[in-house]
């Protein structure tokens, strides 16, 4: 699986249409783009990772960190070829608009004691605790400040898949609810951009 509309990105660049004409940032590149949908395509087609000697709970728990990392990784893509850079917080209004709302009440119900979102918490930035705070209270639906917390610290080896108490199963619905809403996220905003470039320019051409 890729992404929807990537066929007819390069239809449009076989038509010489660049990346900033059809609405991307003005130094991004096709292999920018390229890039991003490969980071999607592998992030969509992650099965999990084959370990001898894991219980299967550990394994889930695992995949779940996995899943989420790659995830992670294709939305900081997604941010560099929109203009975005690092700043998730300008995703907001774009988020907002897809009802991540499932996604954070999947955060908190599935860590009622809170143990994944204090293991978390006590590891992030000053700035991401504020964000993630935020998610947990319910005052921010911005999904993209968990997978950045559950990115960095996975990434950096402090994550593990029983990290303070925490059910791997839990864990797993958690870190699922948050990768499925990202990539159709990120699809759908994708695929927006070029079918609203092609139907303005290039529905008579092609």
């Amino acid at each position: 699986m890729e992404l929807k509309s990537f066929d007819k990105f390069h239809q449009l660049r076989r038509l010489n249409h660049d990346p900033s004409s059809i609405g991307f940032d003005p130094k991004v590149k096709t292999g920018d783009i390229n890039r991003f949908a490969g980071r999607v395509r592998l992030a969509k087609n992650f099965r999990g990772i084959n370990l001898e000697g894991y219980s299967q709970e550990t394994i889930s728990g695992y995949n779940a960190f996995f899943l989420v990392f790659l995830t992670h990784s294709a939305l900081e893509r997604f941010n560099e070829i929109n203009s975005f850079g690092l700043d998730l917080d300008k995703l907001n209004p774009l988020i907002a608009a897809y009802n991540p709302e499932k996604v954070i009440q999947e955060f908190v119900e599935k860590d009622k004691k809170g143990l994944f979102y204090n293991f978390l918490y006590k590891r992030v930035n000053d700035k991401l605790k504020l964000k993630l705070s935020d998610c947990r209270s319910y005052n921010s639906t911005n999904v993209a400040h968990i997978s950045a917390s559950i990115r960095h610290i996975f990434a950096h080896g402090h994550l593990c898949a029983h990290s303070n108490g925490i059910n791997p199963k839990d864990v797993y619905s958690i870190c699922i609810s948050i990768s499925d809403f990202l990539l159709k996220f990120m699809d759908a905003e994708f695929a927006k951009k070029i079918e609203d470039y092609y139907n303005k320019v290039c529905t008579n051409t092609i």
